[in-house]
């Protein structure tokens, strides 16, 4: 936690991320394209910061709640991680279609929407954002999305990229990161998160 707060390498691997994505944007506008090229992004420590959340968790002695988390969601003040409006306002701005998929539950949609618009990140009255209705695996949302060229996923959990990360064990986790290698600064841009996600259970698996 200390690390994620205070730390210039923090924000310097995020920047550095938003870097690469864009980038990544700029390859895929100069080649052509029958579908709309998109972005999916995760939106916790991706592409909101709520570290004053789990301050709160740590200073009370509490562990994360749908109770809590939604008490936090609902204030609408979390901020913009280090790069992210710069390339959310460049790639809105070269007409990429910004898809959010989210593991906030769906009482969590209005909250959220006015939070990313109060910090300036597009979201339009056609935007798509996909948050959690049963579970938190994310490739049946993902896999609604076939109408796009899904030029990158931004996430700051492994599960954000792929179904074979969720709820598995973090050896089975690490094989799958070897057999994807090339897609990481390629398809997949992650970042960095010490505080929680999916490597916490898996050790229990």
């Amino acid at each position: 936690m200390y690390w994620q707060k205070n730390s210039a390498e923090y924000k310097a691997l995020c920047i550095q991320a938003y870097n690469i994505a864009r980038t990544k944007i700029d390859y895929a506008l100069a080649s052509k394209s029958e579908k709309p090229l998109a972005v999916i992004a995760d939106i916790d420590e991706t592409v909101l910061n709520n570290l004053p959340y789990n301050e709160m968790l740590i200073d009370s002695s509490l562990n994360f709640t749908q109770k809590t988390w939604s008490y936090w969601v609902n204030k609408k003040i979390a901020t913009p991680i280090a790069g992210a409006l710069d390339f959310f306002d460049y790639a809105d701005a070269k007409g990429i279609e910004i898809i959010y998929i989210s593991n906030r539950e769906v009482e969590n949609y209005e909250p959220t929407k006015n939070n990313l618009i109060s910090m300036g990140f597009p979201f339009y009255d056609d935007t798509i954002m996909l948050l959690r209705e049963d579970e938190g695996n994310k490739t049946s949302r993902r896999n609604q999305l076939s109408d796009y060229n899904i030029v990158l996923i931004l996430g700051d959990n492994l599960a954000d990229f792929d179904g074979l990360y969720y709820r598995n064990s973090n050896e089975k986790r690490s094989l799958t990161v070897d057999k994807q290698k090339n897609l990481f600064g390629e398809r997949f841009i992650l970042f960095p998160n010490l505080i929680y996600g999916s490597w916490e259970m898996g050790f229990d698996l």
